[in-house]
């Protein structure tokens, strides 16, 4: 009976610490520290996951017009998904399969979507503005407001 605890407690650290290991990029983490000049005079797109490992995409728009796209696919499944301050001609959509979403958000002013994965391991983006490649100063990923290489990239 002692055999038959003792396992029972170490498969369930074991399976704790596995549940950690694949938590997401620590870069990734953290609403990015913009300032309001950012905000003002720079259109962005910025990206970041919460402790809870919800991720958020919310784009800032103060100024002109413009329309910010993108396609996000993962190896797992999204759930959770939801809008926030979508207008008209904004939308975020999912796949059957729950692997990719695609959104646009128009106007001026600030749009946001939050979603989770489930059983995946990375997400891959691909982002525009007025329907060119966004430019990779305009996004920021993580706390620290990191720019990727371009703005066809990955999250692990």
């Amino acid at each position: 009976m002692k055999k038959l605890s003792y396992l029972i407690v170490i498969t369930c650290f074991l399976v704790t610490l596995s549940g950690t290991a694949f938590a997401w990029n620590d870069r990734s983490e953290g609403r990015p520290d913009q300032t309001l000049r950012q905000m003002m005079y720079i259109p962005s797109l910025s990206i970041w996951h919460n402790r809870h490992n919800e991720f958020h995409i919310k784009s800032t728009n103060l100024r002109d017009q413009h329309v910010f796209s993108g396609v996000i696919h993962t190896d797992g499944r999204f759930y959770d998904i939801e809008e926030k301050k979508l207008e008209n001609g904004d939308y975020v959509k999912v796949d059957w399969r729950h692997k990719t979403i695609r959104f646009r958000f128009t106007g001026r002013g600030i749009d946001e979507m939050s979603f989770r994965v489930k059983d995946g391991n990375e997400l891959k983006f691909k982002l525009y503005k007025d329907g060119q490649e966004m430019p990779r100063k305009s996004i920021f990923i993580g706390q620290d407001g990191w720019h990727p290489r371009d703005n066809e990239f990955y999250l692990k």
